[in-house]
């Protein structure tokens, strides 16, 4: 029954985190935030830890696009 067993790896990276993609689909490492054009262009980014909500860096992935000289119609 060894092949029933569950290898996992412990990450060498001291600061990556468990995120969570769905309720039962979760990963250990980092999240790449990204805003992008329509013609899905990245325009934004911002790299944080796995576990950070996506929802926080919106207002931040907004301006850094702005910043960048994208004017911005709507946001999906």
């Amino acid at each position: 029954m060894d092949d029933c067993q569950e290898q996992k790896a412990l990450s060498k990276d001291p600061d990556a985190r468990i995120g969570h993609k769905t309720a039962d689909s979760s990963f250990l490492g980092d999240k790449s935030h990204q805003g992008l054009s329509t013609e899905r262009i990245i325009t934004a980014a911002t790299i944080t830890t796995g576990e950070k909500s996506d929802g926080k860096y919106l207002k931040e992935l907004v301006q850094k696009s702005k910043d960048a000289g994208m004017e911005i119609d709507m946001v999906i």
